[in-house]
């Protein structure tokens, strides 16, 4: 087989459409770019570059042509192809998902995740496979394994690589070539006279999960993964496992749509009363519960001086006396606020580290600004229970959106009377003119009640709140903290202050 050596690099232009920004994959007969649309601005892509060997070009140009018309929220979409050169490297378009592989997902979480959010993993994992198999003709992914799962920014699992996957063909009794990655391929893709089925998925799908229930250390059924299953309190997963990694196909689950089934009955065995369908993804049980990925709590002001860096602070402060890590962050690209407090608790070390010192922490909270999306999303996956996020005056259109898709969505605002249209017109770019949401909240520092009121019947929403005044945001005295409790509800439950007061270091005078 051909050796492969890469032919792109950052700033070529593919097909003269596809700017190469950098690398962001690599496998040993392929490579992944990120990618800018010249035609679409603003819009990038995931390029794959790959090499065929010669007798293969022809069915490569097919099976990518069928993956074209494949469409599946748990799916990259393929938009474009670039037929095989004389080389026989040929590259495949498709959506640029961020996120964080699961494998990755796991090792932050150091090995540990919750049985709840390990079922609904294989759930959706199993929903996307469901997909794939009833398609027609079913296509085979082969290459199931955690590398090849993206953890996405709203907790989700998503498939990024079909580089190996085939059509079924009735009557057909052996693969051309047998692919996949070790430990996590089934018996079959290892030199046996059968073709690759439905089964041979389900195989990796089991491989896993198992991989996930032993905290990263197994994909194949040992009696060492066995002890590691019960030790991560997955115990329970055993039956499933072991049927999805029988050597025999016609010995394991039949069908994506019955492993589904299985997973759904031992979720409904857990504490937790919700149960969950196989037609659509399972969302967490209560709204508020820690499942995995955080709870996502957006503040933005309405002007600048709103309140909104001090409101979130708060917040963060107050639910580190429910949640064990808690994180607030910068979103804002030209804030200082972080900055400036990092300079606060330590001015030689932050002079030292310069912009460099992104991450530090004031009692219990730790405090982060990400450089970029991707900083955030990984940021996500590091086993935080709450993230609140401290949006600006919210003028920025990126993160207007990660405003609207919080979990909870506070807005800051004024309560005099000459800085009304600064909030009406906030109201009216986040909800485009329409009513507001009833589960975004309304949070006026120092209102009166007659401003208050004023504000609900403007704006036509009873979700409107007073913030009394409080200097320290890092300990809420009980005033500030009986309101933010009021807006956040079950999100925040009653508990003891943990008395911790921001303290900057005395200068020695001269």
């Amino acid at each position: 087989m051909a050796r492969f050596v890469p032919k792109l690099a950052p700033g070529d232009l593919l097909a003269g459409r596809y700017r190469i920004i950098r690398v962001i994959g690599q496998g040993g007969m392929s490579r992944v770019y990120l990618a800018e649309d010249r035609k679409l601005p603003g819009k990038s892509w995931a390029v794959k570059e790959c090499l065929s060997a010669p007798g293969e070009l022809a069915s490569v140009a097919k099976e990518v042509k069928l993956l074209i018309t494949l469409n599946h929220d748990r799916l990259p979409r393929i938009v474009d192809f670039i037929d095989s050169d004389r080389d026989g490297y040929s590259y495949i378009v498709m959506d640029y998902i961020q996120g964080v592989p699961l494998d990755q997902f796991i090792r932050a979480r150091e090995g540990r995740l919750p049985l709840d959010l390990l079922i609904r993993f294989g759930l959706q994992i199993a929903e996307g496979l469901r997909y794939l198999h009833r398609h027609e003709p079913p296509v085979i992914h082969r290459d199931v394994k955690p590398a090849n799962l993206l953890v996405d920014d709203k907790g989700e699992l998503r498939f990024v690589d079909f580089g190996i996957a085939r059509t079924f063909s009735d009557g057909k009794t052996e693969d051309t070539v047998q692919l996949g990655t070790v430990g996590f391929a089934a018996p079959e893709q290892y030199g046996s006279d059968r073709q690759s089925d439905a089964r041979t998925d389900l195989y990796s799908l089991g491989a896993v999960l198992l991989y996930m229930g032993t905290g990263g250390r197994y994909p194949v059924w040992t009696s060492e993964a066995a002890s590691a299953l019960r030790e991560h309190g997955c115990e329970r997963l055993r039956p499933i496992v072991t049927q999805l990694l029988q050597v025999r196909p016609e010995d394991r689950f039949a069908s994506a749509e019955e492993v589904s089934e299985a997973l759904i009955a031992l979720l409904r065995q857990s504490d937790t009363p919700r149960s969950a369908s196989p037609e659509m993804s399972v969302e967490r049980m209560d709204h508020f519960a820690y499942s995995g990925r955080p709870a996502l709590i957006s503040v933005v002001g309405a002007s600048v001086g709103s309140g909104t860096t001090h409101t979130a602070i708060a917040l963060a402060h107050l639910l580190a006396r429910s949640y064990k890590k808690v994180a607030v962050v910068e979103m804002e690209p030209k804030a200082t606020a972080f900055l400036q407090l990092a300079r606060m608790l330590d001015e030689k070390v932050y002079a030292a580290n310069g912009n460099q010192a992104r991450r530090f922490s004031i009692g219990h909270v730790a405090y982060a600004k990400p450089t970029s999306r991707s900083d955030f999303i990984t940021l996500l996956s590091e086993g935080f229970e709450c993230v609140v996020c401290d949006l600006g005056i919210g003028q920025n259109k990126e993160l207007q959106e990660e405003f609207r898709r919080a979990d909870l969505s506070v807005i800051v605002g004024s309560g005099a009377e000459w800085k009304a249209e600064e909030l009406e017109r906030l109201i009216h770019a986040l909800c485009g003119g329409g009513a507001v949401p009833t589960a975004w909240r309304l949070c006026i520092p120092f209102a009166s009640n007659s401003g208050l009121r004023r504000i609900r019947k403007t704006l036509r929403t009873k979700c409107v709140y007073g913030l009394p005044a409080d200097p320290n945001p890092f300990d809420p005295g009980p005033l500030l903290t009986e309101a933010l409790h009021e807006v956040c509800g079950n999100l925040l439950a009653k508990s003891k202050s943990t008395s911790f007061r921001f303290l900057t270091k005395s200068k020695a005078k001269t």
